[in-house]
């Protein structure tokens, strides 16, 4: 269960639309938000103090936002790192996640995340939630109302390893406010063209028992074959989803990484806002049956 939330503030003109994007985890449970600002250290130095009273000031602002939602809300301005800054307060405050945003112009480009994003997707073990600015092009207004449908139509890409079958577990606790499941299998280890209909069949039942558990849920299942990080980002644009949901990794993954390589992919180069659930450790390694 999401209770309480971590976001990082930024003062850029994107982080109201990033706090208008809270209100629906509230129907899912939200009962509290972090918003922390770091001064950073390695570029303010001397001027740290100034840097810190101007943003005591600021996040205010920020943090009458979330109150009007009836949000137990919590602002902090720290000096220190930015990054490592970001992931020890969430950690400290106990937040079950963190929410952040990426712009998608590099997205296209097929270029790197932002760095401070980029290392909380692989360093931190918290949930999180990376919106994204910039994909529509019609205006905040059709911003916000895309962050008021978030939950619409989700996408759950599985590989059946057990690491993604933690998507399923935190898919439940957003049945109450989730309109629609796309449940998706990418078949990329296709050794015998001979053997592919017997696995599109295996993974076609597989995916039939998981939709079984989401009975009062519409949803629907895609068996697709190529590289699962492209077909991921392709399926999302064509379908109008609306969140791609998937674990930090999956079957093959080393275990001393936190990001694996598809989720990082996806995360790279998809416009669409992205969910990341972290793996637990003792699941690493077994695959569903």
């Amino acid at each position: 269960m999401i209770n309480t939330v971590l976001i990082p503030a930024d003062f850029t003109i994107e982080m109201e639309d990033l706090l208008g994007c809270v209100g629906e985890l509230k129907n899912a449970g939200l009962k509290k938000v972090i918003l922390l600002h770091v001064v950073d250290i390695h570029k303010t130095q001397g001027l740290a103090p100034m840097f810190e009273r101007n943003a005591k000031e600021r996040i205010e602002n920020y943090a009458n936002i979330a109150r009007e939602l009836e949000l137990e809300t919590e602002a902090l301005v720290m000096v220190g790192d930015v990054r490592r800054t970001i992931a020890e307060i969430a950690d400290r405050k106990n937040a079950d996640a963190i929410i952040m945003g990426a712009t998608t112009k590099g997205f296209i480009q097929g270029k790197l995340l932002g760095r401070t994003t980029e290392f909380i997707a692989r360093s931190s073990k918290k949930i999180l939630l990376v919106e994204k600015y910039d994909t529509l092009k019609e205006g905040k207004e059709v911003y916000e109302k895309a962050c008021r449908t978030k939950f619409s139509r989700i996408l759950v890409p599985l590989d059946f390893s057990k690491e993604s079958m933690e998507a399923i577990e935190q898919l439940r606790e957003f049945e109450g406010i989730v309109k629609e499941i796309v449940f998706m299998h990418v078949i990329d280890d296709i050794k015998n063209m001979d053997l592919l209909d017997e696995q599109r069949k295996e993974a076609k039942e597989k995916l039939r028992r998981i939709k079984e558990q989401f009975a009062d849920i519409e949803s629907q299942v895609f068996i697709i074959e190529g590289v699962p990080s492209d077909e991921i980002v392709k399926f999302a644009s064509i379908e109008d989803i609306t969140l791609i949901m998937l674990t930090t990794r999956g079957k093959g993954i080393l275990i001393d990484l936190l990001l694996g390589s598809t989720a990082e992919s996806v995360l790279r180069k998809t416009k669409k806002p992205v969910l990341l659930i972290p793996v637990n450790k003792e699941t690493e390694g077994e695959e569903y049956a």
